[in-house]
């Protein structure tokens, strides 16, 4: 997925198929830092969550961690192991209190089947995820950390859940969404707000010219 973008799923699809979907399963609660999914596991359960947000994050075999993105309101979570009941590709953990929505494998197929644009609308969703996670493999492999940060920083700007959420990530878990080391983060920090791009202000970073770091990011 993209690290803090995409049309939630939900959102996606038409009114009855939303609430058909809602109907389904069983209400649950997550606390703060606790885990929905983790890597690995061999379950096949979908969460749609109601309010919240989740971290999606992986660990390499080389043992480092890679954050893929944010999921929150009327995102659906591990689809893909109910399409074919594979290990979990990734863990998700609760970055606020969630509220969600718990179907099984079994619920999820047959809302499926019962429900074609609902399933299309799933295939597109996944089809982007995949597009994105490209996108994020070349430019963790070709772009420099600045360019990588400065990019993260965009998506992070501005206001509403989704970023007051953002903000409680570590400058670990930043460098790690855009594949750099804590180290390397730091140094570039340094230099954007040595160059008045962004500023710090109770722990969170904000954009304080937005333009300059729209051409650090070269998306003008």
């Amino acid at each position: 997925m993209a690290i803090f973008g995409g049309e939630p799923l939900l959102a996606a699809l038409g009114e009855q198929d939303r609430d058909a979907l809602l109907g389904l399963g069983s209400d649950r609660t997550y606390r703060a830092d606790e885990r929905i999914l983790g890597q690995g596991d061999p379950d096949t359960f979908v969460v749609a969550i109601i309010s919240g947000w989740t971290v999606v994050s992986g660990d390499a075999d080389n043992g480092r961690s890679v954050i893929f993105g944010l999921c929150g309101p009327m995102d659906v979570i591990g689809e893909l192991a109910a399409f074919d009941g594979g290990p979990r590709s990734a863990t998700v953990t609760a970055l606020v209190p969630v509220r969600a929505r718990l179907l099984t494998g079994r619920e999820f197929h047959a809302y499926l089947n019962d429900h074609p644009r609902a399933y299309a609308a799933v295939a597109r969703s996944l089809a982007s995820r995949l597009r994105a996670a490209d996108d994020q493999s070349q430019d963790m492999a070709t772009l420099p950390v600045v360019r990588r940060l400065a990019r993260l920083l965009l998506d992070l700007d501005g206001t509403g859940s989704r970023v007051e959420a953002a903000a409680r990530l570590t400058q670990q878990e930043l460098a790690a969404a855009i594949g750099a080391s804590r180290e390397a983060v730091a140094k570039a920090l340094a230099d954007l707000r040595a160059r008045g791009v962004v500023r710090t202000s109770d722990r969170r970073i904000v954009v304080a010219d937005r333009q300059a770091l729209q051409a650090i990011a070269q998306l003008q």
